[in-house]
C-alpha cells in the first residue's frame, strides 16, 4: 500500500498523506520525497516540501501524469527566523512584496494538467529540521477546511520524512 523514497532522494520509511476535496479522498502512497530550503534577502527564507506518488527528484521533475499526485508544501518564513521544529499555519491571506512579517506554510496538490491552492485552515508542523544538504526533514501534515458556502471542505493530513536535496544560503 505504501512506497519508499525513490532513489534520488535515499531511503525512507513508507508514508500515505490523504488529500480529501469534497467528498473525493485521494491517498498518495509516497514514493518521492525532498525538500529545498532558499534564503532569499531581504525578503523571505522558504523551506519547499515535495511528496509525489510517482518517481521524482530534486535533480529532475516531472510533471504529474495521469492518475498521478505530487503535493508540495512551502514554510515561508522571515529572513532572520529560518524555519525550525514547530507548527507553520495556513491563515489563507499572504502579502506580495516586501518582507515577510510572520511565518506560514501554503500547501499545493498537483495532478495532471491542474494545481490546486488549498483554502485557509490548519498547518505544518516539523519535529525535525537540519538545513543542510542531505540533511532531513520531518513532521506531520494537518491542513483542513470546513467548508463554507459553495466551497467545499479540505483536509490534508500524514506524515513525511525527507531528505534536504538542495540549500542555497544567502548573505543578508
Amino acid at each position: 500500500m505504501l512506497g519508499a523514497f525513490s532513489a534520488a532522494c535515499g531511503p525512507g520509511n513508507e508514508q500515505e498523506v490523504t488529500v480529501a476535496i469534497g467528498p473525493q479522498t485521494t491517498r498518495i502512497a509516497v514514493k518521492s520525497a525532498y525538500a529545498e530550503y532558499f534564503e532569499l534577502p531581504p525578503a523571505r527564507n522558504e523551506l519547499r516540501l515535495t511528496v509525489a506518488d510517482y518517481a521524482v527528484s530534486c535533480e529532475h521533475w516531472i510533471a504529474p501524469r495521469a492518475d498521478g499526485h505530487a503535493l508540495t508544501v512551502v514554510i515561508v518564513t522571515p529572513t532572520k527566523a529560518p524555519p525550525a521544529p514547530g507548527s507553520y499555519g495556513w491563515a489563507g491571506v499572504v502579502s506580495e512584496g516586501g518582507a515577510v512579517q510572520s511565518a506560514y506554510a501554503l500547501p499545493k496538490l498537483l495532478t495532471d494538467g491542474a494545481s490546486r491552492l488549498f483554502e485557509p485552515g490548519g498547518a505544518m508542523k516539523l519535529t525535525a529540521v537540519k538545513l543542510e544538504s542531505r540533511g532531513v526533514i520531518s513532521g506531520s501534515l494537518a491542513f483542513e477546511f470546513p467548508g463554507s458556502g459553495d466551497r467545499v471542505a479540505t483536509r490534508i493530513s500524514g506524515g513525511f520524512e525527507a531528505k534536504v536535496c538542495r540549500v542555497s544560503r544567502e548573505e543578508h
